[in-house]
């Protein structure tokens, strides 16, 4: 089996159903085991996991889309609003857990572990 251009060489149960794959190359990963099932192929393709991984949901997203009748458009400015929005969850994160106003306000004393 194949993700890509990685020859999958073994695969690994994890808890919390995920997967640890060991690759033809001596690299790994570790993944969700329903989301391998769904981009592992036969034969060897191209491009890495990633790209693999990016590819699928991106088809994914595009068939939503039509699915819906939008155009063309709206695949870049709904791409564009779904980074946005992971990005302002992460702030909230950030500031939720570090008392700060966000990722690029916290202090430095932190930073260093010289507030415990």
């Amino acid at each position: 089996m194949f993700i890509g251009n990685k020859k999958i060489q073994a695969t690994f149960e994890d808890k919390d159903n995920k997967v640890k794959l060991e690759f033809n190359d001596n690299s790994s990963t570790l993944i969700n085991k329903d989301l391998l099932a769904l981009i592992q192929t036969e034969e060897e393709s191209k491009g890495s996991v990633t790209d693999n991984i990016n590819d699928y949901f991106a088809r994914k997203f595009v068939a939503e889309l039509a699915f819906y009748g939008l155009g063309f458009y709206f695949s870049n400015s709904v791409g564009i609003a779904m980074s946005t929005l992971s990005h302002n969850l992460r702030e909230e994160l950030f500031r939720e857990t570090f008392k700060c106003t966000g990722a690029d306000d916290i202090n430095l004393r932190l930073l260093l572990k010289l507030d415990k």
